[in-house]
């Protein structure tokens, strides 16, 4: 009886835990589709009509023009995306194979991975006067360069983890038949890897599309905003239009809902994958 009611008891707290995270989500969706005079006589009602004018208007409006904002968000993205899973890659590749061993080997790793601990806010002023240095402001190569930065040191040990883990009997038979080193790479050894680079390419969107701090600090050109940014200033600007704010912050989370509909059990695989091997 008792195991019946603690069962209970955590069914019940489940289902109102997921309720409390659901709940944001789906409300806003409904606010989207709603006008602003639906919202402010029943906002937590139904909307009677679907209103695709606040979409339609947040793409075409030319003061808006939100279209731009998920651009440049859609570039830097990818870009850095690209530029890291090469970069992270190579290193894990270089760092997980006994074959590329070399003195100090570790302790270099280590200190990749101290970098961890540093406060992220520390290092806005450093990179703020770097990429001035380099006329890199209000561009989004800076962003491309930064974001690959702050994720290449756990894709890397994501992908470190996970060569480390397979057979060297792979790259010796590929030897004996004749293949090279960057042949064994990348047609043996980085197909092996797709469980986890699914999951390090979702760690790199998750982060590269949501981050805010420093596309504002980078970034000022109203041109050149990404979409956390543009959402932001939008929704201050919009504090009155709850419909159309509410469609803005639609459109930014719309990617990442998808992706964790459609990769949520690949990415949990991909991250355990690494400890389950050998």
């Amino acid at each position: 009886m008792r195991r019946i009611f603690v069962k209970g008891l955590l069914t019940l707290f489940l289902m109102v835990f997921t309720l409390a995270v659901i709940f944001p989500f789906l409300w806003m969706i409904m606010l989207s589709f709603k006008d602003n005079a639906s919202i402010l006589r029943d906002p937590y009602g139904l909307p009677t009509t679907l209103q695709f004018e606040n979409f339609v208007k947040l793409f075409t409006d030319p003061q808006i023009r939100f279209h731009r904002y998920v651009w440049n968000t859609v570039v830097v993205t990818l870009s850095a995306i690209i530029l890291t899973v090469i970069l992270s890659s190579l290193g894990g590749y270089g760092f997980g194979r006994k074959r590329y061993a070399f003195r100090y080997r570790e302790w270099i790793f280590g200190i990749l991975l101290f970098s961890l601990m540093l406060p992220v806010q520390a290092t806005y002023i450093p990179q703020f006067m770097l990429m001035s240095t380099y006329n890199l402001l209000n561009t989004r190569l800076a962003l491309v360069l930064l974001y690959t930065a702050y994720q290449i040191t756990v894709s890397t040990y994501l992908l470190k983890t996970y060569y480390a883990q397979l057979p060297e009997e792979l790259e010796e038979s590929a030897r004996i038949d004749g293949a090279g080193d960057f042949t064994i790479f990348l047609k043996i050894m980085m197909p092996l890897t797709k469980p986890i680079l699914t999951s390090v390419i979702l760690l790199n969107f998750l982060h590269n599309w949501n981050e805010l701090l420093l596309a504002i600090t980078i970034v000022t050109d109203p041109a050149l905003r990404t979409l956390p940014v543009a959402m932001m200033n939008f929704v201050g600007e919009s504090a009155s239009n709850y419909a159309m704010a509410a469609a803005a912050i639609v459109v930014g989370m719309v990617p990442i809902l998808l992706l964790y509909i459609l990769f949520a059990d690949r990415f949990v695989k991909g991250l355990t994958a690494g400890a389950v091997k050998g």
